[in-house]
């Protein structure tokens, strides 16, 4: 990260990195969800908790299972939860040997509503707050929201109250329904191929969906090592472990704990 990045992250508790994807790459994300477009899950409008300003005419669409589809559809997405140009983002943030929480996709079409604000600094969460130490960030989830098609200024979708990561006080019911203070949030405008890098605890949500063009929006969720909030019992390898490359492996491993100095066989740090 520069050091303008570092700090407008630490300061808005996002960033957003341009050009992250090839259009060549976004391309091929593209056909591959529009070969399993008829798996895509519509919400019974049920995220806007009957707010007046989120409500939309439609729920939102998730599609999930990415990493295994056939090739070759699933390989746009088993490169993108490594990809080089996101990866140094994700050190930065959570340390080397970061793993991988979560993937999804989530639609819009025209008239789908928002998502409520949530999250937010208070309480403060061991496993998704946010901290500046000794020189550097450390966050818990961080998440990062590749976007598949252009997201224009007045078109809605992924959005968030800058700041919000380090706030002290509990955030009142009618500012998370976007009811009052609705000039202090942002929406955020991206192209096709940029992505969103946020962490966890600051308060996000999705304004209603304007656009005429579907909205399709990649998220990632990554937390550190030795942390994760989705993993129950005895952690089972996937039966298409051996497809991944070294890289891939590593970010789906079980929680491990790693020093630093003495490096790992789960995850080779880079130089």
């Amino acid at each position: 990260m520069t050091d303008g990045e570092k700090y407008l992250m630490d300061v808005h508790g996002y960033v957003v990195i341009e050009q992250a994807l090839t259009s060549e790459e976004v391309a091929a994300a593209n056909e591959a969800i529009d070969a399993h477009a008829d798996e895509i899950t519509i919400r019974p409008n049920d995220l806007a908790h009957a707010s007046d300003t989120l409500k939309g005419t439609t729920g939102r669409g998730d599609l999930g299972g990415m990493l295994t589809w056939d090739k070759p559809h699933c390989d746009p997405f088993r490169q993108m939860m490594v990809h080089p140009r996101l990866t140094p983002y994700l050190e930065e943030m959570l340390g080397t040997g970061f793993r991988l929480e979560g993937l999804g996709i989530i639609t819009m079409d025209e008239g789908a509503e928002g998502f409520w604000f949530h999250e937010g600094g208070e309480p403060f969460d061991r496993s998704r707050g946010y901290l500046y130490r000794n020189g550097r960030m450390y966050s818990g989830m961080t998440n990062m929201a590749v976007q598949l098609t252009d997201v224009g200024p007045e078109d809605g979708g992924f959005a968030c109250l800058p700041g919000s990561h380090r706030a002290n006080f509990p955030c009142p019911d009618d500012i998370r329904l976007y009811e009052a203070a609705q000039s202090r949030f942002a929406q955020i405008p991206a192209k096709a191929g940029d992505a969103i890098l946020f962490v966890e605890c600051l308060m996000h949500g999705t304004l209603p969906w304007r656009a005429t063009h579907q909205r399709r929006s990649v998220i990632m969720r990554y937390n550190n090592g030795v942390t994760a909030e989705g993993v129950m019992g005895t952690w089972t390898p996937p039966p298409w472990l051996d497809e991944l490359t070294d890289d891939q492996r590593a970010v789906i491993s079980q929680p491990h704990y790693r020093r630093e100095d003495k490096g790992s066989d789960l995850y080779k740090p880079r130089d």
